[in-house]
């Protein structure tokens, strides 16, 4: 059986004494010995990352907030005016001083933190693994490289969530940064800081993931630990990718174009496009389109999620859908774009996260945060010249079943038009309007009516658990 991610009971632990530390991240690391101990064996130390992975799986970060629904609320993607969780419309009005959503980026913010801390912990004592004989230097520099990558990332979805907007207010206090499990509270540092140091730390990453099985032998489902579902760990790929997500954040095209160039030249060839017939499967629709997803976490709450918010069961009042006169606008219509047909039924129930009946299926349970149209988006916005940002994007709108829009349009807005149609449920669209500045964004509750935005509203401010204490 495939192997979950599960914590050891002992990093668990550790991880939630802290939890319940107003300064979570200010205390003294204790049980010295206890964490000796844990990298005594390859088995645990595996264990031991994993449980990174499965805390980016809960629900408080990329298994709901950060994915299906506080994320998506943000960029309205449901239509709430009429459920009975009136908390939604709250974040979707971007009403960060409420007491409910407040905590709500409370629980994000430190479970985000929190897993920075362990895989800090782990990124400290992986070393010693291969000093005593536990692992071999190349297994010890894999595991090491998605730690590092895995605290990279965390990082810069809390600097694009709590950080001002980077176009304009790059130099403004932004989050802190931590590299080091001491216990020692690091200064909160401008956005420009935080991402150098984002950057810096995919760069180490890329440099210990160079080796990567999956350069020479792609996405495989094997048992191997160090070689199979490698696009269910933080993989070379993924990190080349990710700068290039985080390159674009700074507003280095130049930078995101060459790293999503490398990753589509170097191994586009193990993730290829989704074949119609198998998104169109009657029994195994592979609605999220799994071999293009270069990386993603394995959510063992995806299908009860599914059932919470967004089955057809539900009612009305309880159901997390987009309205579906705004829906049909954003796909303009068109039947034929394979994420209308497939993600949605009858052009209202999101289905995107709905089970399967094979239970073998290798995409079952996958939550996407990284998939290659991406990274063609990022070239299209990115090349100089306007004949190849096209083709970038039309390459992508042929994959979904549409016809190529003509170099006369206007890029910019085409490109929106594709955010707006690929990532739903994966918590980027907010992002992107964010990035871009957008000062109106589509409405959720109408599909005539614009919601104007500004830094206030972009920009969550830092939770109160972290501001107080200073």
């Amino acid at each position: 059986m495939k192997q979950k991610y599960n914590h050891i009971f002992l990093l668990a632990a550790f991880v939630i004494l802290l939890a319940g530390c107003k300064k979570f991240l200010t205390v003294k690391p204790e049980g010295q010995y206890t964490e000796d101990q844990v990298f005594t064996s390859e088995t645990i130390a595996r264990q031991a990352l994993n449980g990174l992975y499965n805390d980016m799986a809960d629900n408080t970060l990329y298994g709901a907030n950060m994915t299906n629904t506080t994320l998506e609320l943000m960029a309205q993607r449901w239509n709430v005016s009429g459920t009975s969780d009136n908390s939604y419309s709250l974040f979707q009005t971007y009403a960060y001083t409420q007491t409910n959503v407040q905590d709500v980026f409370d629980a994000i913010w430190q479970k985000a933190y929190l897993t920075i801390l362990a895989a800090n912990k782990f990124i400290a004592k992986i070393d010693t693994t291969v000093h005593v004989g536990v692992l071999t230097q190349p297994k010890a520099d894999e595991m090491k490289g998605e730690a590092i990558a895995i605290r990279a990332f965390l990082h810069l979805d809390m600097l694009r969530l709590f950080g001002p907007v980077y176009a304009t207010s790059a130099d403004e206090p932004a989050i802190p940064y931590y590299r080091y499990a001491d216990g020692n509270a690091q200064p909160i540092i401008t956005a420009r800081e935080a991402l150098d140091s984002i950057l810096d730390d995919f760069k180490q990453a890329e440099t210990l993931l160079q080796n990567d099985p999956i350069v020479t032998s792609g996405v495989t489902f094997t048992q191997d630990f160090y070689s199979g579902f490698r696009n269910e760990r933080m993989n070379y790929f993924a990190v080349k990718g990710l700068m290039a997500r985080a390159y674009l954040w700074g507003g280095d095209s130049t930078a995101a174009h060459d790293s999503a160039v490398a990753v589509l030249s170097q191994g586009e060839q193990w993730f290829p496009w989704s074949a119609p017939a198998n998104i169109s499967n009657a029994v195994t629709p592979d609605r999220i389109f799994s071999p293009e997803v270069i990386f993603g976490v394995y959510n063992q709450d995806m299908y009860n999620n599914y059932t919470a918010f967004y089955s057809p069961d539900l009612k009305a009042a309880d159901m997390l859908a987009p309205l579906t006169a705004r829906l049909t606008s954003i796909f303009e219509s068109n039947t034929n774009d394979y994420r209308y047909t497939y993600q949605f039924l009858n052009n209202f129930y999101f289905q995107k996260y709905k089970d399967i009946a094979s239970t073998t299926a290798p995409w079952r349970f996958i939550q996407p945060l990284l998939r290659k149209s991406e990274l063609y988006y990022i070239i299209a916005e990115t090349d100089p010249d306007p004949d190849v940002s096209f083709a970038a994007l039309n390459a992508v709108r042929f994959q979904r079943g549409l016809q190529p829009v003509a170099t006369t349009a206007v890029l910019k807005t085409e490109i929106q038009k594709e955010y707006q149609k690929e990532f739903w449920g994966e918590g980027q669209l907010f992002f992107y309007y964010k990035r871009v500045n957008a000062t109106s964004i589509p409405s959720a509750t109408s599909p005539y009516l614009n919601v104007s935005m500004n830094a206030t509203k972009y920009v969550v401010p830092l939770p109160l658990s972290e501001t107080t204490p200073r």
